[in-house]
């Protein structure tokens, strides 16, 4: 059994694929070599690669490259829909915190899947304490030391 789960979020699956003006790149792509070495078990939501296809375009990547990475998104990580009941209190997260719906969506799923974090660098999220910053939960992960079982 995994020590940590977490969601990710297109904040920081960026940081997989781009690091220029990017902080906690090291963390980030830590946490995604400790989920690919089934250490941590990680996953998103199925909004990711269009988040992350936006992201990359608005830094000047071509369509190409954007293409490219995001094809191999599909092989680093699961990507799940959110059901009416995640979607559901994503709205009243965004109400209460004032966050994008779409932000709300990843820590909504975060909150009902069990024992999950959400790994963010958004500060809405992390001020509103529904995410944690890669390198907090690089930090966890260390505290716990990997692998339960």
């Amino acid at each position: 059994m995994s020590a940590i789960a977490v969601v990710f979020d297109a904040s920081v699956a960026l940081k997989w694929f781009h690091a220029v003006d990017e902080q906690e790149v090291v963390e980030a792509r830590t946490l995604l070599a400790e989920h690919r070495a089934g250490h941590i078990a990680g996953m998103s939501l199925d909004l990711l690669p269009y988040e992350l296809g936006n992201a990359l375009s608005r830094r000047g990547l071509s369509p190409v490259e954007v293409g490219n990475l995001l094809g191999r998104l599909h092989d680093l990580l699961p990507l799940v829909t959110p059901d009416a009941g995640e979607l559901g209190l994503a709205a009243r997260l965004a109400a209460q915190h004032r966050l994008s719906f779409y932000d709300a969506s990843y820590a909504a799923v975060a909150r009902t899947l069990s024992e999950r974090v959400l790994v963010t660098a958004d500060a809405a999220l992390i001020r509103a304490r529904l995410g944690v910053t890669a390198s907090e939960a690089v930090a966890e992960l260390e505290r716990t030391g990997g692998d339960e079982g």
